[in-house]
Parts: C-alpha cells; structure tokens; sequence
C-alpha cells in the first residue's frame, strides 16, 4: 500500500535588533532565541517524530499511542490523523481505522489514498458497499483514473449494481493510458452475465489497447 508522507512546518520568529527582551547583550539573545527555537520544535514535532520513529522499530502500537497523545491535544493535526489510520490499518484494527479514515477526508477534500484505504475498509470489513461506492466515486473525480474507476466498479458489483459497474468498467478501459485490470474485471463480467460474444471483444480490444502486456 501507498503511504503517507508527513510534512511538518514549523516557525518561530521574534523582534528587535542588538539586545533582546531584558535587556540582555546580543550573543546572549541568540542564545536565547535558540533555547527558545529548541523547546517549540520539541513541543510542536516532538509528538510526531516519535510517532514516526515507533513506525521505523516496527512499533505500530507504539506508534498509535504517540499519535493518539498528539491528536488529544492537536485534533486535527492531518499528517498524525493519516499517520494514525495507516498503523490502524496495518496492525489491522478496522473498525479503529474506520473512524480515523472517515475524519482525514472529511477534513481533506483532495487526499485520494484515504479515500481509497477507507473504501476497501468499508467493502472488505464493514458490508458497507453502498458508502465504498460513494469514496471510491470521490477519488475518481479527483483523480481520474482507469485504476480508481476499477475500484469504483468493484464496490459497485459487490451492492449489485451489475448494469452500472459495466459502465464504470467501459470508462476505465477509455482512459489513457488504459488500464489492464479493468479490462479483465469487464471481461468476467459479461461472460458471468452471459455475454460471450461482447466479452470476445473487449477481449480483442484489450490485445489492441495492450499490446504485449499483462493484465494487472
């Protein structure tokens, strides 16, 4: 799986020029300001790299607790919220997942990943086809894709809705570049309703589009 990659930004600035606040000589003032500099980047990134650096030893329990102690204090803090439902999710804890993954897209209107983790979420481990269809649709309109549609149209024939994954799939296999996997996915799909004759030729169509290549 794609992970995140965290970004932190962080700044501090002060006023005046050749003594500081108390009067203190400038060199002295530097020093300060530096002390100062130290314990902001300890409070405001502290809590993140050592999340961070749970997930690098392999701790991703660890890990959960330094973003949960973050987000305690900093509750939309999206790179420890994204941070969080990646160790959910690899430490395969679902349903915990579901409620991280649900707040990251609601506070980011542009992350397709999440989107994409929350909607296997809601397809493979909470029966939820109907709300997979609806991220799944999400990510395709930020980033339209042959992959994004695939996906689309798998939540789409887990609720049953046959007619509307066909579309989806013509879709995908439209783009450019094509991609193999949704000409596979569209293949067994009109062969299982039957249609061999029309699954012939996406067939001989996906040969055309894909020369030499294999279905991903």
């Amino acid at each position: 799986m794609e992970t995140y990659q965290h970004r932190e930004a962080h700044g501090l600035s002060s006023r005046g020029r050749g003594r500081s606040l108390l009067g203190l000589p400038a060199v002295a003032a530097v020093a300060c300001v530096l002390l100062v500099v130290g314990a902001a980047a300890a409070g405001c990134g502290g809590g993140l790299d050592r999340a961070q650096a749970r997930e690098a030893e392999g701790d991703l329990a660890g890990a959960v607790t330094e973003y949960r102690n973050l987000l305690a204090g900093e509750p939309e803090n999206l790179d420890a919220l994204s941070g969080l439902a990646v160790a959910l999710v690899m430490l395969q804890r679902w349903d915990e997942a579901l409620a991280v993954q649900e707040r990251v897209v609601a506070l980011d209107a542009d992350d397709t990943q999440t989107r994409t983790e929350l909607g296997f979420n809601y397809l493979n481990h909470q029966d939820r086809p109907a709300d997979a269809v609806r991220v799944f649709r999400e990510a395709a309109v930020i980033e339209p894709s042959g992959k994004h549609l695939a996906f689309l149209a798998q939540a789409q024939i887990a609720g049953g809705d046959i007619d509307g994954a066909e579309q989806t799939l013509r879709e995908a296999v439209e783009t450019e570049p094509p991609y193999a996997r949704a000409f596979s996915m569209l293949i067994d799909l009109l062969e299982e309703s039957g249609r061999t004759e029309d699954a012939a030729q996406v067939g001989r169509d996906a040969a055309a589009a894909l020369p030499g290549s294999g279905q991903s």
